[in-house]
């Protein structure tokens, strides 16, 4: 909007700009490259660029007048011009160039207007009222050109939804500086539903989120720092979100809720009286057999349980019992559609969101106590010494007689000949894989559990003890049963592989077995996942799939349906390609969920760290290079890397004591110094 480039303009020229969205008048004091002293009609005094400019008179004021004069006369002149706007009908004007494809400058479109000799100020008054119409005319090159028809709708549908933002803004912006400031409940207001969206947009995606400048135009505006914390302290405030909200949760979109649909037929499955029968000669009945889950104390979803008999000629028959759950989750229905979309139970600190809906996870496919269930059964039979001497799978009824806890059975494995000779079995199934070539490297387990008042607790579980080698083994054991029956007939299934783990090759010395651990871990090929079976190094299998967990993990149960089928028929349920898919897709929601998980437990963790007042903690030296030595806690098995000062050096595998810095939950913030 700059004047003729040619124009002269001397000290005394009356001038037009736009200041704060209006325009003012004002008299030229002094000009030099381009920048002017202005003084304007506000009796005010400021320097002004050129290019702000909207309109150069012709007829300058003499600097013979006095301040108090000039301005005055600068009213008048601004008094004159109004009175003009008001004859100047911008829809009337265009109305009659509507249809032309013409520019036309200010004076032209006076000529439109006004009857009498034109002057400057009616020039000045049409480019006024032109420059603030927002609908009929684009200003462009110094002209007017007349916006067709549909422009004039398109741009009248703009400017109202620009009206309504800026409505938006004012009453958000007063909404969110009542409860920034906590000066009582902000009152209900029309539009706060999008806007506490908005806000949980932001606080999650910030600078992608699609609503970032919106939601920090909201903030300059009731003076709130436009962070994305900021955006989560005020949805705590108003009650959407707790202090301790699991945003990993909301960036995934995962709720513990289920659609109407799952629920309701997850709800007349539990209901139905013959949702447990089965047909004579259909399953085998198992349940005169002493089943007996081993699990946390915090387990409701029971999907598996174990049972020893004695037999003939010193064997033994061990059966891994694995809660049927495709009997009740059926291909394609809204269950398996939505457990294919979770891919499997999520377990955190301070709550589970399950796979499947309650009623199935811990009810109808649960193996509870004292109830019948059907399961499908592994049954191998063993000798002394850890041989096989025989197993096979079998659709089955069973009873559970008890649900044990890891540390009822620790306690009770050396007084209970059932569960010692199943722990002694373990240790030689174990012995013999480790002969073959298996590696354990067995880490502790750091259990976080967080009550419903927010108290944190951590454990830590040894995984050496009887329980955990009982389970492990019996699992692993079972798991490779299901796998060699599908993959000798040439059925696909979801094969877990391993390839060669590396060779250890820096034998640094240290006093602490869980430095030689964690650095052999680190030589570990990652698993794969493959429709056809290929060798499991760390296990010492040639065919390794799992099927123990059906309830809680999706590819459990896919497997599950597989060996169903091929037990009944000798054929596959799904095919090659299919399982394909099934592997991406789900693989792809599995790693969001240990993302999750790992995130949310080390929230925790530092929680707790914050709640204990931790102000030194003891580390112990995994590696280093010039800047930074990356740490291992033992007592949380978390990492962290320290700052280290200049011709520091640090011996890998040693112990050492850091302090704590800053620790910040939220952020996940762990910051320690030497």
């Amino acid at each position: 909007m700059t004047p003729q480039e040619n124009q002269e303009i001397i000290a005394g020229t009356v001038v037009e700009f736009f200041e704060a969205k209006q325009v003012l008048c004002g008299v030229c004091l002094a000009s030099k490259n381009q920048r002017m002293n202005i003084l304007t009609e506000q009796n005010k005094e400021i320097n002004l660029a050129r290019s702000r400019l909207i309109h150069v008179g012709s007829h300058p004021l003499s600097l013979q007048l006095s301040r108090d004069e000039q301005v005055k006369r600068l009213g008048t002149i601004t008094a004159l011009r109004k009175s003009l706007m008001e004859q100047v009908k911008v829809e009337e004007i265009w109305s009659l160039l509507e249809s032309e494809e013409e520019a036309y400058d200010a004076r032209e479109m006076a000529e439109f207007v006004f009857t009498d000799s034109i002057t400057e100020n009616h020039i000045a008054a049409v480019q006024r009222v032109l420059l603030l119409d927002r609908i009929y005319f684009q200003f462009k090159d110094g002209k007017f050109v007349p916006r067709t028809a549909d422009k004039v709708e398109a741009r009248n549908l703009e400017i109202v939804k620009e009206e309504e933002r800026e409505a938006r803004l004012d009453e958000g912006s007063a909404w969110l500086q009542a409860a920034w400031t906590r000066k009582g409940k902000p009152p209900l207001y029309e539009h706060q539903d999008s806007l506490i969206e908005d806000l949980k947009s932001f606080c999650l995606y910030g600078q992608e989120s699609p609503v970032q400048v919106f939601v920090k135009e909201l903030f300059r505006r009731a003076s709130i720092p436009p962070q994305q914390q900021s955006a989560f302290r005020l949805l705590v405030r108003l009650g959407i979100w707790h202090e301790n909200e699991n945003l990993y949760l909301h960036e995934e979109n995962i709720t513990p809720d289920f659609p109407k649909e799952v629920e309701d037929l997850a709800g007349r499955l539990a209901t139905s009286e013959d949702a447990c029968r089965w047909s004579e000669g259909e399953r085998r009945d198992l349940r005169h057999l002493h089943a007996f889950t081993i699990d946390s104390s915090l387990t409701r979803d029971y999907d598996d349980a174990l049972s020893i008999d004695t037999l003939e000629d010193g064997l033994f028959q061990v059966g891994v019992h694995i809660a049927d759950a495709a009997h009740f989750v059926t291909r394609d229905d809204p269950l398996d559609r939505e457990a294919e979309a979770r891919a499997s139970s999520i377990y955190l600190p301070d709550g589970k969101i399950s796979m499947l809906p309650s009623s199935l996870s811990e009810d109808l496919c649960s193996l509870k106590a004292d109830r019948d269930r059907l399961a499908i059964s592994f049954l191998m039979k063993i000798d002394a010494e850890g041989a096989l001497h025989g197993q096979e799978i079998a659709l089955s009824v069973v009873k559970i007689r008890e649900q044990l806890t890891y540390e009822e059975v620790n306690e009770r494995v050396r007084q209970e000949p059932f569960l010692r000779t199943l722990h002694d079995l373990a240790v030689k199934l174990r012995d013999r894989r480790l002969a073959q070539g298996a590696i354990i490297l067995p880490l502790p387990e750091i259990q976080v559990y967080v009550n419903a008042v927010g108290m944190i607790q951590v454990s830590r579980y040894e995984k050496e003890t009887p329980s955990q080698i009982m389970v492990s083994e019996w699992m692993i054991a079972a798991n490779a049963l299901a796998a060699t029956y599908l993959s000798e007939r040439e059925i696909p299934a979801i094969f877990r592989s391993q390839a060669e783990c590396k060779q250890e090759t820096d034998f640094t010395q240290s006093d602490h077995e869980l430095f030689h651990v964690y650095r052999r871990r680190r030589l570990f090929a990652r698993a794969e996942l493959d429709t056809k079976p290929h060798m499991h190094c760390s296990l010492a299998l040639p065919a390794y799939t799992t099927v123990t967990s059906p309830i809680r993990r999706c590819s459990d149960l896919i497997i599950q349906r597989q060996l169903k089928h091929a037990l009944a028929t000798g054929s596959p349920l799904y095919t090659e390609d299919e399982l394909r898919q099934l592997i991406t897709k789900m693989g792809t929601v599995q790693s969001k969920i240990f993302y999750i998980q790992r995130k949310w437990t080390r929230y925790w963790i530092l929680k707790y760290m914050e709640q204990e007042d931790y102000h030194t903690i003891n580390t112990l030296v995994l590696d280093q290079n010039d800047r930074f030595a990356h740490l291992l806690i033992p007592e949380f098995l978390m990492e962290t890397n320290v700052l280290l000062p200049e011709n520091t050096r640090l011996q890998p595998g040693e112990m050492i004591k850091v302090k704590v810095e800053r620790l910040n939950p939220r952020e996940d913030l762990l910051r320690v110094q030497l």
